[in-house]
């Protein structure tokens, strides 16, 4: 990585950006951890490789990070889908940003191949998107569990998922992994009314997995890091690429390709298909 070690350190001699938002290994801990560099001596310490996995875009709408200056930060495919997002959803300038494009063979495999892929913009970077992922669709590998759900009935399905959510302890990890979740008060720490039922309750469990997998409807960028950090191993993924499969089907959209673009339940369309018209 010392490509992107020298590009970064240059970015920041240039005050070209404020600081660069990468990771970093502490103490020998086998997973790496975010590392905010604010002079050509922290970026030193930056690294990228297959145990990078978290998706930095989730710092981007931190208040306390918003004084730092103008970011770049190291990003994966799906991370670049993500500021791209907030991009489309207003949260994020798309000027007001660097992406250092990174991408690894296989994340999470020992010793797999890892590079640089250089400084973009978020214009450059959906170009990039787009010519690597033309058609926008999520590979059928990654759908297996939605293929084996939607073979089951309704009885089989809602019970596959009350096991699956009987084990939610409501930490909220989900929430906190995730960039397009940055709103200022989640509906579960509202009370007045209150949407979702505090503590841990199958109900609550329920109710606060499915509102989460419906406000990420069209906006799910596929990062996986929801599951990832889900101490309780829950397949929250498959509720997201269900609902991203529905739209795709009926709309036609996938987030985080194109910065200009509305976000798709900010839009209508005349020839949208519109079945649920009774």
């Amino acid at each position: 990585m010392n490509e992107l070690i020298t590009k970064t350190k240059q970015m920041l001699h240039d005050g070209e950006v404020g600081v660069v938002i990468g990771y970093e290994r502490k103490n020998g801990r086998t997973v790496a951890t975010p590392l905010f560099a604010r002079n050509p001596e922290e970026a030193e310490r930056l690294i990228f490789d297959s145990t990078c996995h978290t998706n930095l875009a989730v710092y981007l709408t931190r208040e306390d990070h918003a004084n730092l200056g103008r970011p770049a930060i190291v990003a994966k495919d799906a991370d670049m889908r993500a500021v791209i997002a907030l991009v489309q959803e207003g949260q994020v300038e798309a000027d007001g940003v660097v992406l250092l494009s990174v991408s690894c063979d296989e994340m999470g495999a020992a010793n797999a191949p890892c590079r640089f892929n250089g400084a973009m913009s978020v214009a450059e970077a959906a170009k990039w998107l787009a010519k690597k992922y033309p058609d926008k669709k999520i590979a059928p590998d990654k759908m297996a569990l939605v293929d084996k759900l939607e073979a089951m009935n309704e009885r089989e399905r809602w019970d596959f998922w009350q096991n699956e959510f009987s084990r939610c302890i409501r930490c909220y990890a989900c929430r906190q992994v995730c960039p397009l979740c940055y709103c200022r008060q989640c509906i579960v720490e509202k009370n007045q009314p209150q949407w979702v039922m505090p503590g841990i309750h199958p109900a609550g469990a329920t109710a606060w997995n499915i509102t989460r997998a419906f406000h990420l409807a069209g906006r799910c960028i596929d990062c996986g890091e929801c599951e990832r950090v889900c101490p309780m191993d829950i397949p929250l993924t498959a509720l997201n690429r269900k609902l991203a499969s529905t739209v795709a089907e009926h709309f036609d959209y996938a987030p985080g390709f194109d910065p200009e673009a509305k976000p798709v339940m900010a839009n209508f369309k005349h020839d949208d298909k519109q079945e649920f018209f009774k």
